[in-house]
């Protein structure tokens, strides 16, 4: 049963005030991603590396630390922890899918995919980026001796969120293989018969990124921030980390509008549905319905 955890009201008194402290996390947050705006490899490397061993150091002192534990015994240095599980993936999505496109797919991603130059180049960086974000999440979550349920890694209580995710998955999936939306630029005619061809590599993309970006920002984050900040505040910082993460995207005319009427309102509305839901399902459905145009654009212009 999910249980909202109140803002700490220990971290002021030992010298953690709380708004220094959200800065904090959005530093936090942001220094891992922003190794994407570094060009040179072996420096974004290095970058990503450096980050990760300093929040790994964080967390180690702040575990052994009792300022950061509560009289509760909530474990404070799990927030830390969060950002350092953060860092990894960022390490492991910046790097290995680039190798597997050169060195085994032998193609690079073309003008309108970023992923790839082939469907099935493409499904299957999809699916390996996937895979680099939420083994590296369960591993190192167990590993710090953390229960899965800790990341919302469960189906949850089935009921209305559930319903709804599924219908807006199914909903949208269906008007947009008789409209596609204006605002995603779809290579070529889009028809009816090409639609029901792309299906099956739509869905399986549209999903593993739906439950991918769910485990890495609102699974690892929200009861981490909860413990300090409260439910509603855990709900924007994380939101703002999920948005940031998005800056620069080439998909849309507008990105900034993209982040503001799209992205930032998902992670908001998908951390209010895994709370509610106490499972990555219901939320992990509403994202890859939202994911749905943009995915099929991708793959438009490389059939």
């Amino acid at each position: 049963m999910a249980v909202d955890v109140p803002a700490n009201a220990e971290l002021s008194s030992r010298g953690l005030n709380r708004p220094v402290l959200a800065v904090l996390c959005l530093v936090a947050g942001i220094a891992p991603l922003a190794a994407r705006t570094i060009a040179d490899p072996l420096l974004q490397l290095g970058y990503g590396v450096a980050v990760a061993a300093t929040l790994l150091g964080i967390t180690v002192t702040a575990r052994r630390s009792s300022a950061w534990r509560s009289s509760a015994g909530s474990e404070l240095w799990t927030l830390p922890f969060a950002f350092f599980v953060l860092a990894v993936v960022q390490v492991l999505n910046n790097s290995i899918p680039q190798l597997v496109q050169s060195a085994v797919l032998h193609e690079a991603p073309v003008d309108g995919d970023p992923l790839g130059a082939s469907v099935g180049g493409t499904v299957t960086i999809q699916l390996l980026e996937a895979l680099l974000a939420i083994v590296p999440i369960f591993v190192l979550t167990r590993a710090a001796g953390l229960d899965l349920g800790s990341i919302y890694a469960r189906v949850g209580r089935f009921g209305r969120w559930h319903v709804l995710a599924l219908v807006v998955f199914v909903g949208l999936f269906v008007v947009i293989g008789v409209r596609a939306p204006s605002y995603i630029p779809i290579h070529g005619t889009l028809t009816l018969d090409r639609y029901i061809a792309l299906a099956p590599a739509l869905l399986v993309m549209v999903l593993s990124n739906g439950f991918e970006e769910e485990f890495l920002f609102r699974g690892l984050f929200l009861k981490p921030l909860g413990r300090s900040f409260g439910v509603v505040w855990a709900n924007v910082l994380q939101a703002l980390v999920f948005a940031y993460a998005h800056l620069g995207v080439t998909y849309v005319p507008s990105a900034i509008l993209f982040i503001l009427v799209a992205v930032f309102p998902l992670g908001l509305v998908a951390g209010h549905v895994m709370r509610k839901s106490d499972g990555v399902v219901a939320p992990a459905l509403l994202h890859a319905a939202l994911d749905i145009p943009i995915y099929l654009a991708f793959l438009t212009f490389v059939s």
